[in-house]
């Protein structure tokens, strides 16, 4: 058996830029599962590692990217592109499956999911996250460390000029699921005005990645990061005890990593074969021990589920679906409703 060694390739066209990682087979004769991913390779390699030590003879090939950028990516590769798409941008998914580009299937993995993380057999939730605050907690006093958005609302208008330019947002405008995590924002709180507008006051910075918002934050660049993904919080967190992760007391969203076989896919049986380890006890074992993220199954020991969460009465926890509620926050009206009142509230950085 031939030595694994892992290539990264930086592709780059004109419209899209995506980092190319492969695991080639182990074992002849050979096939090439071709995946899409907005999972950061580090916290997905664990999976996939697992996965080709279990059927060597598949060539892995993971194009890794932000959430709109995958979206785009996908849709101009058609007819071609993977046969399996991850993503944690809901809405952008659930647009893909709903125009056809998924082919469904059915298994006893697929069917043991709950209703709500199902969707005609078709897109399958496989991890779910909370959307967090994070503070750099040697930057402000424990008494000032925002546990709701009013908190934060009164901290930014008490201390609008020491945070000036000290508060980082995804880029909504091109990161899918910065988007998501704000317009389910705009459908929860009626201080939704109140907090863009605080945001544009403070001149709130604008960043591509969870991870990106996490590196000022310990580089003392930021002191706040708002709508943070938990699991790459509490994975920087571990490390960085200066960070303090906050799950919102007034409403914590939780977010589905979604994923869903294509119909183009040319190599349907690896697909399938990767779904069910995604979904399998084992696959969902190495995602919440080897990435800190959180599974979707309910029988995975020591782990707290989206399904034990939202069983909680008057629990803050809001998931969000994978439902027809999605069209409505991909309805390119309102997500240009959504976008104007972005633009005008928010000031560049500068």
């Amino acid at each position: 058996m031939r030595k694994l060694f892992l290539l990264l390739i930086v592709l780059a066209t004109n419209l899209h830029a995506a980092n190319l990682f492969q695991i080639p087979a182990a074992s002849s004769p050979s096939t090439k599962l071709i995946i899409y991913g907005a999972a950061d390779y580090p916290a997905i390699s664990p999976l996939l590692m697992a996965f080709h030590r279990k059927y060597p003879n598949i060539d892995i090939e993971y194009t890794e990217g932000n959430t709109l950028k995958l979206y785009q990516k996908f849709l101009a590769d058609q007819p071609n592109g993977p046969d399996v798409m991850l993503s944690s941008a809901m809405d952008l998914q659930f647009k893909l499956v709903n125009d056809g580009y998924a082919r469904p299937y059915l298994s006893s993995e697929t069917e043991r999911l709950p209703h709500w993380a199902n969707w005609r057999n078709e897109i399958f939730g496989f991890t779910y996250e909370p959307a967090v605050i994070v503070v750099n907690r040697t930057l402000l006093d424990s008494a000032d460390i925002p546990r709701s958005r009013s908190e934060l609302l009164t901290l930014l208008r008490r201390q609008n000029e020491s945070l000036r330019g000290r508060i980082g947002t995804f880029d909504i405008e091109r990161v899918g699921i910065g988007y998501l995590t704000w317009a389910n924002d705009r459908q929860q709180t009626t201080s939704y005005g109140r907090l863009l507008e605080a945001f544009g006051n403070s001149l709130a910075r604008q960043y591509p990645s969870s991870a990106s918002m996490l590196q000022s934050l310990q580089d003392k660049e930021l002191t706040i990061a708002y709508n943070v993904l938990g699991s790459y919080a509490n994975s920087w967190a571990k490390v960085y005890p200066d960070l303090q992760v906050i799950l919102p007391e007034d409403f914590t969203t939780l977010v589905m990593r979604s994923a869903f076989i294509s119909r183009s896919a040319r190599n349907l049986e690896s697909a399938r074969l990767f779904v069910d380890f995604l979904l399998s006890k084992e696959g969902q074992r190495i995602l919440a021990d080897a990435s800190n993220l959180y599974p979707i199954r309910d029988d995975i020991s020591g782990y707290e589920t989206i399904t034990s969460l939202i069983k909680v009465d008057d629990s803050r926890f809001k998931p969000i679906y994978l439902d027809l509620s999605l069209l409505a926050i991909s309805d390119q009206s309102k997500k240009q409703i959504i976008l104007d009142e972005w633009d005008s509230a928010m000031q560049s950085y500068p």
